[in-house]
């Protein structure tokens, strides 16, 4: 058995409570601040739970009292010493500290202080040095919500009978074509990072019947340098056989309604620290076409062209008008992909349709699922049907109808919280100039 180590902590921050009057302990951490008084130095310690006072006499504690006048800000520590309620003190507990341990000596100065008024730090500093950042509460609470809506949604899509599955993400052929892909070298060939499950996720809902859902890595060569980009974001893909867009509006409705609720039960306390509130939602949602978007976005004073497609601020116009989370359907067939079935009655339109929270949230579609309309669909759109042989295999042999989503994650936590900046909900951002940290 290996033997505990002295530094190993009994308690974190949060546990450290005036109930613990005189019971000796353990708590690690970061110093934030040391804050010196005469012959008494008052130290913040900061773990990922919260804060609590150290309070050092220096008489009664003369080595504590000497690592900690000299110790730099974010080193790492243990502390080892009595609690003390005190109602003067935050949190009304102190520790006392009998001996104090380094665990880690932070180098100074800092690259910048994530404790000061982040205002004050430009945006590109801040993630350069993200490993910082990352340590204040909000970010950490940010981080708790984001973890909290990736469980619910796993909760929720296997409440609903989808099964995980997960799909390739280096390919030997473009996801759906164009000119966002990253090629790669596989071997002695040329290769391709996955733009979505898109196509993966097609053969297995409508080859064996079951409903897919997965939570992915989207990897797209956006050369924009907005804070609305990312060339790495994450996704959550579902696909249901035998289905039509109601039946994958009704899942994105009842996974937003769940996801929510989640927030707003478990992350009580960091949406304190954020000072944010999640609103309940209301379902179903409004259901709009795009002829009706249009004549809604005139209405509004945007005059839209026939064909083509919204940007983000005439979807947020839409968006403010409607107050709620909408579907847009209907879409005409040239804004289509080209795996997108067509009205059989009025083949200029398609079976796509966007979920709009705040921007667009989510995308799917009814897929074709018939081989010679899908080579026919390929052709229209100017692509080589040789280019998706192993694509187009997965039609020849009885494929059931199947219709499904795409919806980025990140954009879910900025829709829920009203967030504006889409590299804030990402731990470490990726895009055209940010390969580090």
């Amino acid at each position: 058995m290996i033997e505990r180590e002295p530094w190993q902590r009994t308690h974190t921050c949060e546990e450290v409570t005036p109930d613990l009057d005189g019971k000796e302990i353990v708590v690690n951490g970061w110093v934030q601040n040391v804050r010196p008084l005469g012959s008494l130095l008052f130290i913040v310690l900061r773990d990922e739970t919260g804060t609590r006072q150290v309070t050092v006499v220096k008489k009664k504690h003369p080595e504590p009292f000497q690592i900690f006048k000299t110790i730099s800000r974010e080193s790492v520590v243990s502390v080892k010493g009595t609690v003390r309620a005190y109602e003067e003190a935050p949190n009304g507990v102190e520790i006392l500290p009998t001996k104090v341990t380094i665990l880690s000596k932070a180098q100074t100065p800092l690259p910048f202080d994530p404790f000061e008024p982040q205002v004050k730090t430009l945006k590109d500093t801040r993630y350069d040095w993200r490993i910082l950042d990352l340590r204040h509460p909000e970010k950490l609470a940010l981080f708790k919500i984001r973890s909290t809506v990736l469980f619910s949604t796993c909760e929720y899509m296997q409440q609903r009978g989808f099964t995980y599955w997960t799909s390739p993400k280096v390919l030997g052929q473009a996801s759906e074509g164009g000119a966002e892909v990253f090629d790669i070298q596989w071997f002695d060939k040329k290769a391709y990072l996955s733009m979505s499950p898109q196509l993966h996720k097609q053969f297995i809902a409508g080859n064996t019947g079951t409903k897919f859902f997965e939570i992915t890595p989207y990897f797209r060569a956006e050369k924009h340098r907005t804070r609305r980009h990312l060339s790495e974001f994450t996704g959550i893909d579902g696909e249901i056989p035998f289905a039509t867009e109601e039946d994958v509006w009704e899942v994105l409705e009842g996974l937003l309604v769940h996801v929510s609720n989640a927030i707003n039960e478990r992350n009580k306390e960091e949406l304190k620290i954020l000072g944010k509130q999640v609103k309940p939602l209301k379902t179903p949602f409004p259901r709009i076409s795009y002829k009706e978007a249009l004549e809604k976005l005139q209405e509004l004073g945007h005059e839209i062209p026939w064909g083509e497609d919204l940007n983000d601020q005439q979807e947020r116009a839409l968006y403010e008008a409607i107050g709620s989370p909408f579907f847009i359907h209907s879409y005409p067939s040239s804004l289509g992909k080209f795996y997108v079935m067509k009205f059989e009655d009025n083949p200029e339109l398609c079976h796509a349709y966007d979920l709009v929270f705040h921007v667009e949230l989510a995308s799917g579609a009814r897929r074709e699922h018939r081989y010679e309309k899908l080579l026919e669909n390929l052709e229209e759109k100017g692509l080589d049907p040789k280019d998706f042989e192993s694509y187009l295999d997965a039609f020849k042999y009885g494929c059931a109808p199947h219709a499904g989503f795409g919806m980025g994650i990140e954009r879910l936590v900025m829709g829920l919280l009203d967030i504006q900046d889409i590299w804030e909900v990402v731990p470490f951002p990726r895009t055209v100039d940010r390969l580090a940290p």
